[in-house]
C-alpha cells in the first residue's frame, strides 16, 4: 500500500485577519512527519517511478509514504525544506510554472490573500460588484455538496463562493473580476507579491539537484475543464519551463484541485501525452496497487495522523484507508483489495 499526503502552506504563523489558509507551521510539520515515520516507511518519486515502470506496488514497502507539496511556494523551501532535511525525509514538490515566468499571482493564491484579509462580507460584495460592472453574474448558490467536498475545510458559504469563482466561470472572466478585486485591495504591485510567494528559478534548481521536482500545470485552473489537445499542451508548456530551469525534464504531475472533476479521462489522455508517467489527484485514499499511475490517490495533510482533522487511528493508517478508485475497473478494484488484505494480515 502506498500513501501519499501532501502539504501545501508552511509558514510558522497564520496571523492573518481573517482565518482562510489552511496550513502548518515547520513544528507541525516535523511532528507529523515523526509520527508517520513510525507507521510506514518513506519513498521517493524515483522509487515509485521504478516501481511502475518495473516492479508494480510489490517494487515499494508493504507500507509506503511518499510526502508532496503543490503550487512551489518559496516558504516550503525557507520552513519546509530545512524540517526534512534534518529528519532524513524525502518529498516530490509541484510547481506551477506560469507565476514563476511572469511575475504573477495565480488566481487560487489571490482567492487565498483576498479572503486572508478582507471581511468576509465586504469581499463577497466586492467581487459581486466588480462582476456586475462587466455584465457577469456570479451565481454563488447551488452545488453546495460539491463545493463542500472540494474544500471541506472552509464554511459552506466560502466553499460555494471558491467553487463558483474556479470551476464555474470562464477563466478570463474569473481571472479579470479576481485581478481587478485584487489590485483595490493590495494595490499595482503584482510581481512584488509574486517575488515573495513563489519560489525563484535559482531555488527551483537546487531542488532539481534533488530530483524532486513535478509540475503543478502551467496556471493553477482544473484540467478536467479542458480538452485533451489543451491539457496536453499546458502541461508541456509548464514541463518546458521546468527543464530550462532545472536542467531535466519532470515525469510527475499534481493536478490542480485534483477532485474528479478537475482531473477527469481527458486529464490524464492529455497528461500523458505530454509524457507525464505519474500523476496526482486528491481522491483520499490509499494506493493498493499502481494498476493506473496517471491517477494516484492522495491525502491532505489534515486528514492523516497528526493533521488537525484526521479520523483514522495511527495504528490503523495503512489497514483502514480506502482503496483508490478513480479510473480502475471494478476488477482492478477488487484484486487491489485483496492484496492489500493479505499484504496486511
Amino acid at each position: 500500500m502506498l500513501i501519499v499526503v501532501n502539504y501545501h502552506y508552511v509558514r510558522p504563523a497564520f496571523d492573518a485577519p481573517y482565518p482562510s489558509i489552511h496550513g502548518i507551521t515547520p513544528q507541525q510539520l516535523e511532528a507529523q512527519l515523526r509520527l508517520l515515520g513510525t507507521l510506514g516507511e518513506f519513498v521517493t518519486g524515483a522509487q515509485l517511478r521504478d516501481a511502475v515502470q518495473n516492479g508494480g506496488e510489490n517494487a515499494l514497502p508493504s507500507c509506503a509514504i511518499l510526502v508532496t507539496f503543490d503550487d512551489g511556494l518559496r516558504e516550503q523551501i525557507d520552513h519546509a525544506l530545512p524540517v526534512l532535511e534534518r529528519l532524513g525525509v524525502p518529498a516530490m514538490f509541484f510547481v506551477n510554472t506560469d507565476p514563476i515566468a511572469r511575475g504573477r499571482v495565480s488566481a487560487a493564491h489571490k482567492i487565498h490573500l483576498l479572503r486572508a484579509h478582507t471581511p468576509p462580507g465586504q469581499l463577497w460584495e466586492l467581487l459581486g460588484r466588480t462582476a456586475r460592472a462587466r455584465g457577469v453574474a456570479i451565481t454563488f448558490e447551488g452545488a453546495g455538496d460539491v463545493a463542500a467536498a472540494q474544500y471541506r475545510y472552509d464554511t459552506l458559504a466560502d466553499a460555494r463562493v471558491k467553487y463558483a469563482l474556479n470551476f464555474r466561470l470562464p477563466y478570463e472572466v474569473r481571472d479579470a473580476v479576481i485581478g481587478s478585486c485584487f489590485r483595490a485591495i493590495f494595490g499595482d504591485d503584482e510581481e512584488a507579491m509574486s517575488g515573495r510567494l513563489y519560489m525563484s528559478s535559482a531555488q527551483l534548481r537546487e531542488l532539481g539537484a534533488r530530483a524532486c521536482v513535478g509540475t503543478h500545470g502551467h496556471e493553477h485552473v482544473p484540467l478536467g475543464r479542458l480538452s485533451r489537445a489543451a491539457v496536453t499542451q499546458s502541461v508541456e508548456v509548464s514541463l518546458d519551463l521546468l527543464t530550462a530551469w532545472i536542467g531535466h525534464r519532470p515525469y510527475a504531475l499534481s493536478y490542480p484541485y485534483g477532485s474528479s472533476e478537475a482531473c477527469g479521462g481527458a486529464a490524464g489522455a492529455g497528461a500523458g501525452d505530454a509524457g507525464i508517467e505519474l500523476a496526482f489527484t486528491t481522491e483520499r485514499a490509499g494506493n493498493a496497487d499502481l494498476a493506473n499511475p496517471l491517477y494516484l490517490a492522495r491525502f491532505d495533510c489534515n486528514d492523516v495522523p497528526g493533521g488537525r482533522h484526521a479520523r483514522i487511528p495511527p495504528a490503523e493508517l495503512f489497514a483502514c484507508v480506502p482503496s483508490a478508485s478513480r479510473h480502475r475497473s471494478e476488477r482492478d478494484i477488487r484484486e487491489a483489495q485483496v492484496a492489500s488484505d493479505l499484504g496486511n494480515r
